[in-house]
């Protein structure tokens, strides 16, 4: 009787233990960058990212390269599923018994639609031109 609860506690233990995330093939193609602004000249921001790995109660049965890698892959998995190819990292936060991660997500094959904000003149007044002309018809 004594093993079957021994059993039986180690079976609940081990349950509460978490995996570290592999890569997909989809993943294994989004790049990871985290010092490098001028690489996202062009790109187009998908979303934002959060990947973390590991908890209070099992931090220690793994590696903190685990845990970042497993914190990476989650990222990149993430990023693939909005459609980006390209992952910017923030400062990664202070981190004793998980690995937590942000990370900007960009498509960078895809030029980036160009933004009224910092449009030429030209183009402006011809964006206000059209709408104008419209109504006056």
């Amino acid at each position: 009787m004594k093993f079957v609860k021994l059993a039986a506690i180690a079976l609940m233990c081990s349950s509460l233990t978490a995996c570290i995330t592999f890569p997909t093939d989809e993943s294994n193609t989004v790049k990871v960058l985290w010092d490098d602004t001028d690489a996202l000249l062009g790109c187009a921001h998908k979303g934002t990212v959060i990947g973390s790995q590991g908890h209070f109660y099992d931090y220690w049965l793994h590696a903190d390269k685990d845990m970042v890698w497993g914190t990476l892959n989650e990222m990149r998995i993430k990023a693939a599923k909005l459609g980006a190819d390209t992952i910017y990292l923030y400062k990664p936060l202070g981190f004793t018994g998980s690995v937590t991660m942000i990370a900007n997500a960009y498509d960078c094959e895809v030029p980036a639609v160009e933004s009224t904000i910092y449009s030429t003149t030209d183009s402006v007044s011809t964006a206000v031109k059209m709408p104008v002309e419209a109504a006056a018809k």
